[in-house]
């Protein structure tokens, strides 16, 4: 009898150890350095993104996975304009929520992309208590779309914000010669200025 009940008692602690490992690795978020990586990175929900990405000795594209939450706490993204590298400094693969803290800085690469592209056909929502630098290499908006390119919703609930497009580009809207969807401003503290015939919030303008 002594025996058979060790075994049970052993059963069940196996069993629940091993339910309490599941349960920490589900709610874990990963914690990764720009800094680090040594390739294109996909950012999945509940990642925390930090540290620095220098465009030009790592011409990386940082995504992030349709409906994830993604934050930036202490971002900087110095995207690197030049042909080969064709993205905006963040591009969201669909909906995308990002949560801000500390000071971030995101620059686009290629000179038609935006500073963080809002997907079109999806929502991008940015919040937070941290503060925002996004713009682009060129002529693409600091949030939204870019040169030519479209982009979806964007909802602003918070964080301190500067956004500045490029020429004929919103700082949070549409890119040059692109459509832009609905843009909402539910929080934060906004600075957003258009360059040379874009809307500070709003459309971009056109070389026609």
């Amino acid at each position: 009898m002594k025996s058979k009940l060790l075994s049970v008692t052993f059963a069940s602690a196996i069993a629940l150890t091993s339910f309490a490992l599941l349960a920490v690795t589900a709610g874990a978020a990963s914690t990764v350095d720009l800094s680090t990586l040594t390739g294109d990175y996909e950012a999945q929900d509940g990642d925390i993104l930090t540290g620095t990405l220098d465009g030009e000795t790592q011409p990386y594209q940082i995504t992030i996975a349709d409906g994830a939450r993604v934050t930036l706490q202490d971002v900087t993204i110095n995207g690197y304009s030049t042909i080969d590298y064709v993205w905006a400094g963040i591009t969201p693969c669909g909906d995308a929520t990002i949560i801000l803290e500390g000071t971030n800085t995101v620059k686009g690469f290629y000179y038609i992309y935006p500073g963080i592209y809002a997907a079109e056909g999806g929502v991008l929502t940015i919040q937070g208590d941290g503060s925002l630098t996004a713009s682009s290499n060129g002529s693409g908006a600091g949030i939204g779309g870019g040169n030519g390119t479209s982009c979806g919703d964007i909802k602003i609930m918070g964080g301190n914000i500067t956004a500045m497009g490029g020429d004929y580009a919103a700082g949070i809207g549409g890119g040059t010669d692109a459509y832009c969807g609905s843009i909402y401003i539910g929080g934060g503290i906004i600075n957003a200025e258009g360059g040379d015939g874009g809307a500070g919030i709003g459309s971009g303008g056109s070389f026609n």
